[in-house]
């Protein structure tokens, strides 16, 4: 597997969803763990669901016997079951398009669906991706798909902390945030765009 294969998945980017009022934190002190950013009390507004985390926070992750809130959660398809929970505040919640070279980095983990899922698979070599179910990860409804709600909240998983470089664009659901998303780049080459296409 080389960096020049990812494009065989369609894979541009790697996706992190998050409040906007978390963007500044983020750029300045990188894309943290729950833990981590628990730890250094950067969250300002939280999006996640309070029971998944309670079920996230008693999971150990295999092969390297971590706790799973010490991973930065991304998704290979931003437009899920996660984010439509929350299609109340889209437009409060930017999406982070994050570098997908990121797989090449040591200690990633690869899940065939919501990790916090019993069903779910883990995988720890980016040669793993030929495994996973990609009609239903990209598919734009999970409705119709068996198990789809667990599927299209398939995830990498990131020990600890993913520095600020990695994020390459910050996509938004509308003009809305333009100005606090050029704010919050703080000098930085990251772009921001308009991407309705991925919100609901």
């Amino acid at each position: 597997m080389t960096p020049e294969d990812l494009q065989e998945y369609g894979m541009d980017y790697l996706y992190h969803m998050t409040h906007i009022n978390n963007l500044a934190s983020i750029i300045r002190f990188g894309l943290l763990s729950h833990n981590a950013a628990h730890r250094l009390n950067v969250i300002q507004s939280d999006i996640s669901d309070p029971d998944v985390q309670d079920i996230r926070a008693g999971l150990v992750v295999p092969f390297y016997n971590r706790p799973l809130h010490d991973y930065v959660p991304l998704y290979f398809d931003p437009r899920n079951p996660m984010l439509y929970k929350r299609r109340e505040m889209q437009e409060d919640i930017v999406i982070l398009g994050l570098d997908p070279n990121l797989l090449f980095e040591p200690n990633i983990l690869i899940t065939d669906g919501n990790a916090a899922a019993r069903e779910t698979s883990f995988y720890k070599r980016p040669n793993a991706l030929n495994r996973l179910p990609w009609d239903s990860i990209r598919s734009r409804s999970w409705h119709n798909i068996e198990d789809g709600r667990r599927i299209k909240c398939a995830e990498v998983l990131f020990y600890d902390k993913i520095k600020p470089n990695k994020i390459q664009f910050v996509f938004c659901y509308s003009q809305r945030h333009r100005e606090a998303i050029i704010t919050a780049r703080q000098g930085t080459p990251i772009l921001g765009k308009v991407r309705k296409d991925l919100y609901f």
